[in-house]
């Protein structure tokens, strides 16, 4: 998979340099971009989590995104987003875990025409910030509440199709190449991570729809 995310690197990055030359406009050009995507997606498994247990999750995410494009084919941008995330533990200590996440993340967009089709490539580059509410429930009783925020730096590749010429559909993946930072609210419970994304699945490909005026 890390090699198929490389080569979509590569062919994004060659079509970066040739699109001057060979796009075409097709479409009218709109100045303002309204969109939003969803995901839902369930996941289990057995013996695979500490102390051997079992476990069952859903997750549910929503994003909204808004973009002024300042010329044809580059633009800035912001996206907001929530997340929940829910799993039970039937053979563990803890029963069930839950969370909820809300992120900002303004950004630079760049299009890619591909030639004269309504094909094109997105490239979002920019920074963003979370901070997630979660709570632990035990089998005895006790529950455990904690606090986390992050930061990141990220660049984000999809493909956009013009179905209209204020319609537009897309698809990407979760942020592909990031740098994040990560505190739960203790001083020593904190953690940085860097580098292409790994282990990339179908649960990670997001589809929206947009609206252009």
């Amino acid at each position: 998979m890390q090699r198929t995310l490389t080569l979509v690197c590569m062919v994004t990055l060659l079509l970066f340099v040739q699109s001057q030359a060979r796009a075409q406009e097709q479409e009218p050009f709109k100045k303002n971009l309204i969109g939003g995507n969803l995901s839902f997606f369930t996941s289990n498994a057995g013996g695979t989590e500490p102390n051997g247990g079992n476990y069952d999750g859903k997750t549910f995410a929503i994003n909204a995104t808004y973009i002024h494009y300042l010329k044809k084919n580059i633009g800035i941008g912001a996206s907001v987003g929530y997340n929940h995330y829910a799993t039970d533990y039937p053979d563990l200590n803890i029963t069930t875990y839950k969370q909820n996440s809300y992120g900002f993340r303004p950004f630079i967009r760049f299009d890619i025409p591909l030639w004269q089709s309504r094909f094109s490539v997105f490239n979002d580059l920019g920074i963003g910030g979370d901070y997630s509410k979660s709570q632990s429930n035990y089998g005895t009783g006790e529950q455990i509440n904690s606090n986390t925020w992050g930061l990141e730096a990220f660049y984000n590749p999809g493909l956009m199709f013009r179905l209209k010429s204020n319609i537009s559909l897309q698809a990407s993946f979760a942020s592909l190449v990031s740098y994040s930072y990560r505190n739960r609210g203790h001083a020593d419970a904190y953690s940085h991570s860097f580098g292409i994304t790994p282990n990339h699945s179908f649960n990670d490909l997001q589809f929206g729809i947009n609206f252009l005026f």
